[in-house]
C-alpha cells in the first residue's frame, strides 16, 4: 500500500484542498464530472470531499436508468490529493478511457463510462454543449473563442483566425459576417487553390485582354465582397509580392484591377485564416511585417478536436442526423466512447466525413454500432485509436512504459510524457501488471523524493 500511495500522489493533476470552495462542493478551478452522452441530459457535478454515487438507484448523484447499470454501480471518492472511481461490484463494469477497471484515478480529460452514460472529467465549470453559431457546436473552450469573435464582429477590426486543418475556420468567418450586420455578401477564397500568376487578378479583378486567357472582364473578390466580408483562407499561401497591393486595399479601401490604372473604391471587412501563426511567418520572412501589422486587429486560434474531446459526441450526433435527413438514428454507447477516444488529425472535417460515410454504408440501420464503425474504419483508413484507447496492447504498453521509466529514473510523470499518455493511464498500466514502482526506483538509484518531482 505504501508504494501504491506514492504512485497515487504522483498521479495528482491538482490538489482539491488547494482549490477555494472545493470541499464545499464548489468547482472554482477544481474538477467536475460532465455528462457528454446522452447529449440531451446535461449534468455537471463538482468533485469535492464527498463521495459521488453512480447507479440506477434514484438516490444516486448520477442516475442511469439503463438496465446496463446496476443499482449501486460505482462511486467517486477523494483519496488523498486525487479522486478515484471504484466499481461497487456492478454487472457490466466501469470503464476509464475505454479500459475496464475495478478502481482508477480521475484526471482532467478522463472519460468514464458506466451503463449507457459517458462522463468526462473537466476542470472548472464546463457548461452545456450547444450551437454557438449557425452550424457551430461546442462546449466551453469553443464558446470562449467565439465569444471573442462576437465582440470583435461589429467593429471594423481585421480578424485573424488560426487553427489546424478542419477546425472550422470558415465557420468562424461566417459567424463573424452574421454578427457584423454588414449587408453585403460573404466571399470565401481558398488562397492555396489560386495559381500564383492569377492571384492578383483573382483578388482585385481584371479587364478583358489584360493577360492571356482573359476573355472577359471580372470584378475580383474584393469588389464581389463590397459592403460585406472577404474571407481569405490559407492567407500564407498568397505570393509574398502581392502583399503590398493587399496592404493598399486595406489601408486606402481601394483596388486597381489588372489592366487598369484607375483605382476602384471598396468597402470590405477582411477575415483571414491560416494553419500556422502569422507572427511566426513574419519572423521566418514568409509574410510581410507591415501587412501583418495591418491585419493584427483581433486574433484567435480555434482548438483541435482533441482539445475539445467532450464535444465529439454532440458533433457526431449532429452530423449523423444531418446525413440521415428525416430518418432518426441512434448511436450505441460503445461507438460514442470510441469516437471520443479516436485521434482526429483533420478535426471536425474528418469527423463529419466519418458520420456521412457511416450513414451511407448502413442506410437501413436504426442504431449505428461500434461494429459497423470498425468495419467502415478498416475499409477507409479512418484514424487509429489514440494512446490508451480501446485497442491498445497491454503487453506492448507495459514494455514501452518500463523503457521510458528506466530512462526517466523512475519518474512516472516524465515517463508518461515521453510515451505520450496521461499519468492516470500510466498508473493503470503498472497497476494492471502488478509492477512495484518503488523497486524500479531503487534499481535506478533514485530516491522516492526525486521520482516525485
Amino acid at each position: 500500500m505504501q508504494y501504491a500511495r506514492r504512485v497515487l500522489e504522483l498521479e495528482a493533476t491538482q490538489r482539491p484542498d488547494e482549490v477555494p470552495g472545493a470541499d464545499a462542493g464548489g468547482s472554482s478551478g477544481g474538477l467536475c464530472l460532465v455528462r457528454i452522452w446522452p447529449t440531451r441530459a446535461h449534468l455537471e457535478l463538482p468533485l469535492s470531499r464527498q463521495p459521488v454515487r453512480l447507479g440506477r438507484d434514484p438516490g444516486s448523484d448520477v442516475v442511469c436508468e439503463s438496465p446496463l447499470a446496476s443499482r449501486r454501480h460505482a462511486e467517486v471518492v477523494r483519496d488523498g490529493p486525487i479522486h478515484l472511481v471504484r466499481d461497487l461490484g456492478s454487472t457490466n463494469g466501469v470503464f476509464l478511457d475505454g479500459q475496464r477497471v475495478t478502481q482508477g484515478p480521475l484526471g482532467e480529460g478522463t472519460l468514464l463510462r458506466f451503463g449507457d452514460q459517458l462522463l468526462m472529467v473537466a476542470r472548472g465549470p464546463y457548461g452545456s454543449i450547444e450551437e454557438i453559431a449557425p452550424g457551430v457546436i461546442g462546449g466551453r473552450l469553443l464558446r470562449e473563442r467565439f465569444a471573442g469573435l462576437q465582440r470583435a464582429a461589429p467593429t471594423d477590426l481585421p480578424i485573424v483566425v488560426e487553427g489546424d486543418t478542419g477546425t472550422g475556420k470558415e465557420g468562424a468567418a461566417r459567424a463573424v459576417h452574421l454578427w457584423s450586420g454588414r449587408q453585403g455578401r460573404l466571399v470565401a477564397v481558398n488562397c492555396a487553390a489560386i495559381p500564383e500568376q492569377l492571384a492578383e487578378a483573382e483578388l482585385f479583378g481584371h479587364t478583358r485582354g489584360a493577360f492571356t486567357g482573359a476573355s472577359q472582364s471580372r470584378p475580383g473578390c474584393f469588389r464581389d465582397a463590397d459592403g460585406g466580408t472577404l474571407f481569405l483562407d490559407e492567407v500564407l499561401e498568397l505570393p509574398l509580392a502581392l502583399g503590398a497591393k493587399l496592404l493598399r486595399a486595406l489601408e486606402q479601401g481601394e483596388v486597381i484591377p489588372v489592366g487598369e490604372s484607375r483605382a476602384v473604391r471598396v468597402d470590405v471587412r477582411l477575415v483571414v485564416a491560416s494553419q500556422g501563426s502569422l507572427e511566426a511567418a513574419v519572423a521566418a520572412q514568409r509574410f510581410r511585417a507591415d501587412l501583418f501589422a495591418r491585419l493584427d486587429g483581433f486574433t484567435t486560434r480555434l482548438p483541435t478536436l482533441e482539445e475539445r474531446r467532450g464535444d465529439i459526441p454532440a458533433l457526431f450526433e449532429s452530423f449523423v442526423q444531418q446525413a440521415s435527413a428525416e430518418r432518426p438514428r441512434q448511436l450505441d454507447i460503445a461507438l460514442v466512447e470510441r469516437l471520443a477516444l479516436e485521434s482526429w488529425p483533420r478535426n471536425v472535417r474528418q469527423l463529419r466525413a466519418a458520420a456521412r460515410r457511416l450513414v451511407a454504408l448502413y442506410p437501413d440501420a436504426r442504431t449505428l454500432t461500434l461494429t459497423s464503425w470498425e468495419e467502415v474504419a478498416a475499409a477507409s483508413g479512418a484514424p487509429q485509436p489514440a494512446s490508451g484507447a480501446i485497442r491498445s496492447d497491454p503487453e506492448t504498453d507495459l514494455t514501452r512504459l518500463l523503457e521510458c521509466l528506466e530512462r526517466a529514473g523512475g519518474n512516472l510523470a516524465q515517463a508518461a510524457r515521453e510515451l505520450g499518455i496521461s499519468r492516470p493511464r500510466a498508473y493503470r498500466i503498472l497497476q494492471g501488471a502488478g509492477v512495484d514502482l518503488e523497486r524500479l526506483r531503487d534499481a535506478s538509484g533514485q530516491s522516492p523524493e526525486e521520482g516525485a518531482r
